[in-house]
């Protein structure tokens, strides 16, 4: 029996627990001061190790903040200046002004729209000193949370201040801790109302207009003082994204924005329930208002482009002209437009001075040139501008620089054809993108002979002309356009289409790919000319092309010199000896007499080459050629493409070419190519003819195979990884399908050369291969019993085919048999006479029913042996059988004979019948000319008309 426990055995239990419990609670609370003390060692040493890393990038941003500062006064939160074009002397030739710029103070600008502002971009705008720690705090987070990738500013209105007035837009680090430096100086400098009046005057909002003003006009029609809620949100939206969010290219998103800030207008109390639900009720209402700009030339606008262009590669951008397919090619423009759109209209708001490398002295002689060889055509188009139109384009060979652009006829019209019109180059392209990849195969050189013929699903010839077996220089001097098919074909068209995208052109697209058409200028936009004409140069220079454009430098008033670390990037397209041959066989086109450019050649002798381009019913007409010193394209034709009969490229855009070139190398030494080491002139062993040939053809050309090989093991490779990867395992069988492709793929990669595609293939390959693992595991047991099934049945149809076969050969030794003992049966029955060996014919027969007297045939062979054997004593002697066959034959011949006189005399009764014809007109013809005739009913034989008689006897007439 226990006793119950006294009060003092409670007590001390109790205490003993207490006791324990904060003896735990004592080592817990020790336990975790030693891990914060080591985690607050350990943080600190990072930091250090942060704090020493970041320090010298630190400094750098004191000392930018410090200078920015030094500096800073109130009109830097002003206008922008206009932006200036420069030609290669540093004239100015363009003066960019988008004319939408009103600076406006702070008490004519709508509370709307600062409190849009507000409670879109900055809700503590009106506590905090210029850095918003909040919300830095969590750009922070966002920032590792995307592993390094800034995904939101975390910027107050003050910092935007910052960056739009004295930073670039580039997103990094650098910029963000200037921000945070500058941020509560000029929070310091200058009062609230202050800063909220700078960004509203210094955000650009899309289409040319920078500043609010600018925006309430252009978009609204109104002054920045009278703008309602929802028009003020529209603002907010378009400074947020210029381009995503602009109301006129964008409308639904637009609104969606719109409405997200009124919403966050809503959340902080700046709009009532009412109002809001008013605001967002109203419709997306643009009056694009628009106010007086300076009007481009061809020099400026061409200029922007570049300057935009070279804007877009200092921030990074991937450039792309080669497209796999619809989804790459959307992508990429849509990228691509939004960012150059953004460039370029940030250029146009002002603040730029833009150095070209365009000499005026060129425009003018090239605009000259054009316009009056195309003077006599005078229609008009609707809007005023001449119906029949031209572009051109000169590059400086020495500098790679593009020194004249000439977009239309006379300098008032505003669109530069040069650069934003694509058109179909007919021949033009065929240097580029059939001869030029083609003499780099090794496999093609100017003594080739390729066979000129129509082609049933083929291009035709101009002039219906085919020549058979002619050499590459005089197809491409004839320009005949079978030749170049075979060649662009052959060589591979993805091939060729490369080329071009080396040398950076634009306006290809995905459909380009594989076409064949494009060997003679078939391309589905078509290209532009500066492009034709920075194509044609790289020929001139030996094959090197430079992405040189007209950009010399690009200085930002408050960012200085932007392009100091743009350098142009040359790279080699066509093989020096490719080159030097096609401007040797080019040059023919000038001076050969069935070149198609003949009688262009210039008129000191410089040393020129060229190309002629006429698309069907000449619909475009074009001339491209070059000396060292220039290359020149022009290209003539209607805005809206229709039929010029009788102009082809040599008649008006072959003339201004030869005119410009002509000029412009007035007094300049005669220069012509210098030939390479490389090349020698030899006679083709296969063709005969003598020529210019390169001395690492073969070597190329064994290159050139081996490429190619691999491009089409590539193209199969990649459609059966395609096919793996799209397989789904259903059946036992797809599992026997899965590791048998595996195999078979995985050893032909192993034929391909090391490269990433290779990589590529193969990682997709064994990733797709591991997914099918575990389901090929689940299936064991299925395929166990399928194999055994399966083996079950190829034992059984094994077993079949040995019992099909012993069948056979017993059947094929029965008819053997029986067609040995019917030979010698037949022996007898053929008998045609009582022949010396007919007895041993029988003896033999009958020694042969041996043979098949165990099959049910054989009373009927007997019966028939029988037959045989006594039909023979009723034949005749082999002397009564000739004697029959003697009679015979000369019964036979007495009856030719007698068919024979029979037509002997047939033919002299035809004879005499037609003697006595002749006799009878003769006579009638000799008589004077009678008295009429009694009437139409004469009979025959009167006087107007003589009787014949009829033959005497029948027969063939």
């Amino acid at each position: 029996m226990k006793s119950n426990p006294t009060p003092h055995s409670l007590m001390h239990a109790f205490s003993g627990f207490f006791v324990s419990l904060f003896g735990i609670l004592g080592w817990l609370f020790q336990s975790i001061l030693h891990l914060l003390t080591c985690g607050l060692i350990l943080c600190g040493l990072i930091g250090l190790l942060i704090y020493a890393k970041v320090r010298p990038e630190l400094d750098h941003c004191r000392e930018v903040a410090y200078d920015k500062l030094a500096q800073m006064q109130r009109q830097d939160f002003s206008m922008l200046s206009d932006t200036e074009i420069y030609d290669k002397n540093d004239q100015l030739i363009g003066l960019i002004n988008a004319g939408h710029y009103e600076y406006v103070p702070i008490n004519q600008i709508s509370m709307n729209l600062q409190n849009a502002y507000i409670a879109q971009e900055d809700r503590r705008f009106k506590s905090h000193t210029g850095v918003d720690w909040i919300a830095t705090f969590r750009a922070g987070l966002a920032l590792v949370k995307n592993r390094g990738e800034i995904t939101q500013g975390g910027s107050t209105i003050t910092q935007q201040v910052v960056k739009n007035t004295y930073l670039t837009q580039e997103q990094s680090f650098t910029r963000k801790i200037v921000e945070i430096l500058l941020a509560p100086e000029i929070e310091k400098k200058y009062s609230k109302a202050d800063i909220m009046e700078f960004y509203c005057n210094t955000n650009f909002y899309g289409n040319h207009c920078y500043g609010v003003e600018a925006a309430s006009r252009y978009y609204f029609g109104k002054d920045a003082s009278d703008l309602e809620p929802y028009e003020a949100a529209v603002l907010v939206g378009i400074s947020n994204s210029p381009t995503a969010y602009n109301p006129v290219r964008n409308p639904e998103a637009s609104l969606k924005k719109r409405n997200d800030v009124l919403h966050s207008m809503l959340e902080v109390g700046y709009l009532t329930e009412d109002a809001y639900q008013n605001a967002i009720s109203q419709p997306l209402s643009i009056v694009q208002e628009e106010g007086e700009g300076s009007d481009e030339n061809y020099m400026s606008s061409y200029a922007i482009h570049c300057a935009a262009l070279a804007l877009m590669k200092l921030d990074n951008f991937q450039f792309q002209y080669i497209f796999k397919d619809k989804s790459d090619y959307d992508t990429y423009m849509e990228n691509y437009q939004a960012t150059y759109t953004e460039k370029a209209d940030d250029i146009r708001a002002g603040g730029y001075r833009i150095y070209t490398t365009l000499d005026q002295d060129l425009q003018n002689t090239l605009q000259t040139q054009l316009d009056e060889v195309l003077s006599p055509y005078t229609e008009l188009q609707d809007n005023g501008k001449y119906a029949l139109q031209g572009a051109g384009v000169i590059v400086d060979n020495m500098t790679n620089s593009v020194v004249a652009v000439v977009g239309g006829r006379g300098v008032d019209d505003v669109y530069n054809r040069a650069y934003l019109s694509a058109r179909q180059p007919g021949s033009t392209i065929k240097p580029l993108i059939d001869y030029g990849p083609a003499f780099d195969t090794g496999e093609y050189y100017p003594a080739r002979l390729v066979n000129d013929h129509k082609w049933e699903d083929g291009p035709s010839n101009s002039g219906g002309s085919y020549y058979g077996n002619v050499s590459v220089r005089e197809a491409l001097n004839r320009s005949l356009n079978t030749v170049a098919w075979q060649i662009l074909t052959d060589i591979g068209i993805d091939y060729g289409l490369n080329y071009l995208g080396e040398m950076e052109f634009q306006k290809l697209t995905y459909i380009d790919n594989g076409v064949p058409s494009l060997s003679i200028g078939g391309f589905t936009n078509g290209v532009r000319v500066v492009d034709m004409a920075k194509g044609y140069s790289t020929l001139a220079n030996g094959g090197v092309y430079n992405d040189q454009t007209c950009i010399r430098k690009i200085d930002h008033e408050h960012n200085g010199e932007l392009t100091k670390n743009l350098k142009a990037h040359s790279q080699v397209v066509y093989q020096q000896d490719s080159a030097y041959m096609l401007t040797d066989v080019l040059k023919g086109t000038l001076n050969e007499s069935y070149g198609t450019g003949y009688g262009l050649a210039l008129e000191s002798g410089m040393p020129a080459a060229g190309k002629t381009g006429t698309t069907n019913s000449s619909k475009d007409t074009w001339f491209c050629g070059y000396t060292r010193y220039y290359t020149t394209a022009v290209w003539v034709g209607y805005d809206t493409p229709r039929s010029m009969p009788g102009i082809y490229g040599k008649t008006y855009a072959g003339k201004i070419w030869k005119q410009v070139m002509d000029q412009i190398h007035e007094g300049k030494e005669l220069l012509d190519w210098e030939q390479p080491a490389t090349v020698e002139m030899t006679t083709d062993s296969k063709s005969g003819i003598t020529d210019l040939f390169s001395a690492t053809l073969h070597e190329r050309a064994e290159q050139s195979l081996h490429d190619k090989e691999q491009r089409k093991l590539e193209e199969d490779l990649e459609a059966a990884v395609t096919a793996f990867e799209d397989k789904t395992i259903e059946t036992v069988e797809d599992t026997y399908w899965v590791k048998e492709q595996y195999q078979s793929i995985i050893s032909k990669l192993n034929l391909m050369d090391g490269s990433d595609k290779r990589t590529e293939l193969l990682e997709r390959m064994t990733k797709r291969n591991e997914e099918f693992a575990p389901i090929i595991s689940e299936m064991q047991d299925t395929i166990a019993l399928y194999e055994a099934q399966k083996a079950k049945e190829k034992a059984e149809a094994q077993k079949k085919a040995e019992e099909d076969a012993i069948t056979a050969r017993k059947n094929q030794e029965i008819q053997t048999r029986k067609n040995t003992f019917l030979s010698a049966l037949r022996d007898v029955e053929n008998l045609e006479y009582q022949s010396e060996d007919a007895e041993d014919l029988v003896q033999n027969a009958i020694s042969k029913l041996s043979l098949v007297e165990t099959y049910e045939e054989a009373a009927s062979y007997k019966d028939r042996l029988q037959k045989a054997i006594d039909r023979i004593a009723t034949l005749p002697t082999e002397s009564e059988w000739q004697a029959a066959k003697q009679a015979e034959e000369e019964a036979k011949a007495e009856s030719q004979a007698a068919d024979q006189q029979q037509i002997v005399l047939e033919q002299q009764s035809l004879r005499s019948y037609l003697n006595q014809a002749k006799r009878s007109w003769n006579t009638w013809t000799s008589q004077p000319a009678a008295a009429p005739a009694a009437g139409p009913g004469a009979a025959p034989g009167s006087a107007s008309q003589p009787a014949l008689s009829a033959p005497t006897t029948g027969g063939n007439n």
